[in-house]
Order: structure tokens, then sequence, then C-alpha cells
């Protein structure tokens, strides 16, 4: 199942506009989710 499809992009927005996250986490994270929906 692929539980962020499209919308982790939304996702990423709001935790960077909520200053919660820092760049590099953010990058983590998206090559996270890239390797998963592989």
């Amino acid at each position: 199942k692929e539980y962020f499809d499209n919308s982790y992009k939304e996702l990423v927005n709001f935790f960077v506009e909520q200053k919660k996250l820092s760049a590099k986490e953010l990058k983590e994270i998206i090559s996270m989710i890239e390797k998963g929906n592989h």
C-alpha cells in the first residue's frame, strides 16, 4: 500500500511551514518514501 502516494509533498510542505524539520531531515524522509514506492 502507498500510504503517502502524492500527498506526501503536502505533508512535507506542512512540516516546512511549521519549522519542525530541517532540510536534511526532509531529504532523508523523501528518500525513504521514494525507495518504498518502487
